[in-house]
């Protein structure tokens, strides 16, 4: 999981905005060359594009692009243009940050959703309103907009995308005395209210007092905010473009005193990431494992099928059972949280390049080529076109957890949430190592909070 460099914040707040420092960055140059220039033979040399992109090769991103790249060309044959891409090191936030205010910036990379205000003020990022009208996003759900959108513009693309199903032991519910039935019919229950946040909790609280698992529940990150959401804890206002600080909170880190007490979350929760709990969820250890889509293919991997997908899924539905995370609320909705990939564009990029960059982009997005990327990182495809393609359809989970992406909400981007969220873990640190009461984390929060974020970028609710 990418956690936020503390560092590039701190740069961030003291360089201001970069965008017109990159006048050293000579990535444009060729893109303002003739594109009928004829050569000592008469014939006529193609006018050359040249892009820089921040190298990223995790699943298939940089095949993608490549392949994107040779699209690209063939579409812009006919008029004598040719797009090169210039292959810059993948780097860190901090980097980011330094060879910004050394004026070197990419004219496209790839970072978290969550990283676009500071790289809007860093001055890394353009706005891209194109993607409001592409049509590659055409078809996508509303909640994509507040994903790629951000203080009234267009920042990013969204690369790849997941949601946070809940991933349960089948045999420790079978150990429970649950039927098939029971099991199977669960995710319908959750979908409807019937089913909330609490069952889950006592669910996990009996199998562990029945010894069928060591861990009752695990999960990725303490920040996780797919447990905020359950309890309608939400931190930003996107129409203000605030943090939120309300008491709604104290309702989660009672549910973390409570797992806590009872031992359905252990003191070293934090420490039990997922490339941990994977082999052991795969053993039958965990309950329940809080993650993303793809922990899914984490578990293929534990389990040594990488390279057999069919006796996997044989394997994942005797031994697996997965819902959305439960609202707390009886016949409230369950929710659903990412953290997906945006393809940004930097600020040298003009708007004579643009044209190219982002017919680039929307190849590097077509369909076969998002699959391609699920295949090998276990991400969900972006679009419901991508979704169409028979190597997905044949991947039963990701078909049929698709729909989480409808409702799934995201981290802010707002460059206040690193230290807004170290407050908040400051309560939970609190609970798991001092027994902390909900009230107690929550003064520990609100007091952490009211002295580190600014008054004016905050919205306090007693």
């Amino acid at each position: 999981m990418k956690k936020f460099a503390g560092i590039a914040l701190t740069m961030v707040i003291g360089m201001g905005v970069l965008a017109g420092c990159g006048a050293n960055n000579d990535t444009n140059t060729s893109a303002n060359a003739p594109a009928n220039n004829a050569n000592s033979t008469g014939n006529t040399e193609p006018k050359v594009v040249t892009i820089s992109v921040r190298e990223n090769t995790w699943g298939a991103r940089k095949d993608n692009f490549i392949e994107a790249e040779k699209r690209t060309n063939e579409q812009l044959a006919s008029e004598n243009v040719q797009v090169k891409l210039d292959w810059w090191p993948g780097i860190g936030d901090d980097e980011l940050v330094l060879q910004a205010q050394a004026g070197k910036v990419a004219d496209v990379f790839i970072n978290s959703s969550v990283d676009i205000g500071w790289e809007k003020d860093a001055g890394l990022i353009r706005d891209i309103d194109w993607v409001k009208d592409s049509e590659v996003f055409k078809s996508v759900p509303e909640s994509y907009t507040n994903i790629m959108s951000y203080d009234g513009h267009y920042y990013g693309a969204i690369q790849d995308m997941d949601a946070s199903p809940v991933f349960i032991s089948r045999k420790a519910l079978e150990g429970i005395g649950w039927t098939k039935d029971q099991i199977d019919g669960l995710k319908a229950k959750v979908d409807s209210g019937e089913f909330t946040f609490q069952d889950l909790v006592n669910l996990a609280d009996e199998a562990k007092k029945k010894k069928l698992v060591k861990i009752g529940f695990a999960v990725e990150d303490t920040r996780f905010e797919g447990w905020n959401y359950a309890f309608d804890f939400v931190n930003y206002d996107a129409a203000q473009n605030k943090m939120m600080l309300t008491p709604k909170a104290k309702d989660v880190y009672a549910f973390w005193a409570d797992a806590k007490k009872r031992g359905v979350i252990a003191e070293n929760i934090g420490d039990v990431d997922t490339d941990m709990s994977a082999p052991m969820f795969v053993k039958g250890e965990i309950f329940a494992q809080f993650a993303r889509t793809e922990f899914y293919q984490m578990m293929r991997e534990a389990n040594g099928m990488k390279d057999d997908v069919q006796a996997y899924n044989t394997w994942f539905d005797q031994n697996v059972v997965w819902i959305p995370v439960p609202s707390a609320t009886k016949g409230g909705k369950p929710v659903s949280y990412s953290n997906p990939a945006m393809i940004f564009v930097g600020p040298t990029v003009d708007d004579e390049k643009m044209p190219y960059v982002q017919r680039l982009i929307e190849n590097v997005l077509a369909p076969d080529l998002q699959i391609n990327h699920t295949v090998v990182s276990g991400k969900l495809p972006v679009t419901p076109e991508a979704q169409e393609d028979a190597r997905f359809k044949e991947m039963s989970f990701y078909k049929d957890h698709a729909y989480l992406v409808e409702f799934t909400k995201t981290r802010p981007a707002l460059p206040d949430y690193a230290v807004f969220t170290k407050g908040y873990t400051l309560g939970i640190d609190a609970i798991l190592t001092k027994n902390a009461t909900a009230e107690e984390a929550y003064e520990l929060f609100e007091k952490e909070v009211k002295q580190n974020v600014p008054a004016d970028h905050l919205i306090i609710e007693e």
